[in-house]
């Protein structure tokens, strides 16, 4: 598969998890991959280790794996790990569509809200939506990922119904 003229290659990680195609960013030997190892070994798929490029498709930002790196993931505690052989050929795919972004910092305290603090990283125009996320925090990451995703499938949900009611109350 060729990539689009248009290429945007960025330091991170890229998966596939519950749906979402996430980018994990942060700087180098904050954790993203072994952040990524934790989830894959919760069913993520990997899509890119250490580069990821991207490119827009259909109007959507896709993440691929440069070919040199398919199916690798380099963990400074194990080496170069070939997911697929460890995991499965399912484990590993070439590209998906960006999603999210999640920014691991080793220090983060954002001011206290009753909302989640976002803001947005643009690729190739496309904004993502960043979750930043301590390192240092006791709860683990693939916790609060697993929940933020809840969170957001919820609020997409509930938005959905919310335009369903409006539409029906409109209908007279």
């Amino acid at each position: 598969m060729s990539l689009p003229a248009a290429i945007n290659s960025q330091h991170g990680v890229m998966l596939h998890y519950q749906g979402k195609g996430i980018l994990l960013t942060g700087e180098a030997g904050i954790g993203k991959s072994s952040l990524a190892l934790e989830l894959i070994h919760h069913g993520a798929i990997l899509i890119a280790d250490d580069v990821v490029d991207f490119s827009l498709e259909a109007d959507q930002l896709i993440g691929h794996c440069p070919k040199m790196l398919s199916g690798l993931l380099h963990s400074r505690e194990l080496g170069l790990i070939d997911i697929r052989k460890v995991y499965g050929e399912e484990s590993w795919r070439s590209s998906c569509i960006a999603d999210f972004c999640i920014e691991l910092k080793s220090v983060h305290q954002p001011p206290v809200s009753v909302t989640t603090p976002i803001h947005s990283k643009f690729i190739l125009g496309k904004p993502l939506a960043v979750l930043t996320l301590s390192v240092q925090n006791p709860a683990s990451l693939k916790t609060r990922i697993d929940s933020w995703l809840a969170m957001q499938s919820s609020h997409q949900h509930s938005h959905a119904k919310m335009q369903l009611w409006q539409l029906a109350k409109m209908a007279f």
